[in-house]
């Protein structure tokens, strides 16, 4: 994914149409199209419904055009940073956190640790944690925010790469609601009545655990993959549209369920706990890591007495 195809979509979501857009850009309008096919192909989502005058957003165009904006303005900042333009470089910490909790849990915790420790400068690499473990283990991070099972742990030796235990996260199936409230699709399904099954993508750490909690359900299911993503997000606004079932963190479904635009779609067999970790190097450090840590350690201790 490129840069300047995000700047594309922010643009063109401004200006509701590809030819202004085209022109904001100065650009060719075929080569503006191409830029936006290019993104879609690549979050796997259509973010544009094009079937009228005015261009529309679909749903998952709406929820990316958030974290777009929230991206690029990352991006600035950390562009302006480089060339010398701030000079609190030294009090960086590159965070690499799960694609998932980037959105639903890292910002609040941010603020959290800015009321206690003051100005935090972060710069955040949304990640699969397999890639941030990758990322931590040849010194390309300072922090991993990730999730953790038990069967599905990530691979860090715990004597290099202690780790700190934020929160506990449920995984759950939902479904958009029929008029009655009840889910419009439900896990297990039937043999006659195969439910279509929203699901994340190869490699995805929330995949994974998704094919656990099908295999250690102890139950036959009858479900039939029609949509991947790596984004949990773009899967619930599939859901939230009605297209089948997903599995999501509970957390990123509070307002909508509040709502009564998400619910449950299966019995607690189908759910399953995860921890968010917090993982560092042992023999690398700076002094806000000392900071954070320290500050979170003497929180999980006094939140035990």
């Amino acid at each position: 994914m490129q840069v300047r195809w995000i700047e594309d979509f922010l643009t063109l979501a401004d200006a509701k149409g590809f030819a202004r857009a085209a022109e904001r850009r100065n650009v060719s309008q075929p080569t503006f199209s191409r830029h936006m096919q290019s993104l879609e192909e690549w979050l796997g989502v259509e973010l544009i419904d094009r079937r009228g005058s005015r261009i529309q957003l679909t749903p998952s165009g709406r929820i990316f055009r958030e974290f777009a904006t929230d991206m690029m303005r990352r991006t600035y900042d950390m562009r302006a940073l480089l060339r010398g333009q701030t000079a609190i470089a030294e009090s960086l910490i590159r965070f690499s956190v799960a694609h998932t909790l980037s959105v639903s849990f890292f910002p609040q915790w941010l603020n959290e640790l800015r009321a206690a420790l003051g100005n935090v400068l972060a710069h955040v690499n949304a990640v699969n944690v397999a890639d941030g473990a990758l990322a931590l283990t040849e010194g390309a991070t300072d922090l991993l925010l990730g999730y953790h099972h038990p069967q599905l742990p990530v691979l860090l030796d715990s004597k290099r790469f202690p780790h700190l235990t934020l929160s506990t996260e449920r995984m759950a199936p939902f479904s958009a609601p029929l008029p009655s409230g009840a889910p419009r699709f439900k896990v297990p399904g039937r043999a006659g009545d195969v439910v279509p099954f929203l699901s994340y993508s190869s490699g995805a750490y929330l995949g994974q655990v998704v094919e656990m909690i099908l295999l250690n359900a102890g139950e036959p299911f009858h479900l039939t993959r029609r949509f991947d993503t790596h984004m949990a997000e773009a899967l619930k606004a599939m859901v939230l549209a009605g297209h089948g079932l997903g599995w999501l963190p509970q957390s990123s479904t509070t307002r909508e369920v509040k709502e009564g635009r998400l619910v449950t779609a299966g019995s607690l067999k189908w759910h399953c706990e995860l921890e968010v970790r917090l993982y560092r190097a042992a023999d690398r450090s700076n002094d806000m890591v000392e900071r954070i840590w320290e500050q979170l350690a003497t929180k999980k201790g006094s939140s035990r007495r």
